[in-house]
């Protein structure tokens, strides 16, 4: 596989992770609250949402957020060696405004 396939499969994953895990964190956080009121009995604790059981729900989004997680530490090492040659380019004092080199005098 190319480098060029190796990062757009990896982009393609990353995508699909990130879009996963913010459905579930959505659908987590409009189901309510994870419900240790009044020992157990709150009546607005949800324990499916849209058919799915809330432990589901959890997991899937524990899962795609570890993928994603996983993905760009992948898609720092494959990309470290541009990254640590930006980083210098950028930190690196512009050539206006060096010092001129002295020259020596001719004798």
């Amino acid at each position: 596989m190319t480098k060029a396939k190796l990062n757009y499969a990896l982009d393609v994953l990353l995508l699909v992770a990130l879009l996963l895990s913010a459905v579930t964190g959505i659908v987590l956080w409009l189901g309510g609250s994870s419900g240790g009121y009044q020992e157990g009995n709150n009546p607005a604790f949800q324990t499916t949402l849209l058919g799915i059981a809330r432990e589901t729900w959890k997991d899937l989004h524990t899962l795609s957020s570890l993928v994603m997680v996983a993905g760009v530490i992948l898609h720092l090492v494959l990309h470290w060696k541009w990254i640590v040659c930006t980083t210098r380019r950028l930190l690196s004092r512009p050539a206006s405004r060096r010092k001129p080199q002295e020259t020596q005098p001719a004798t």
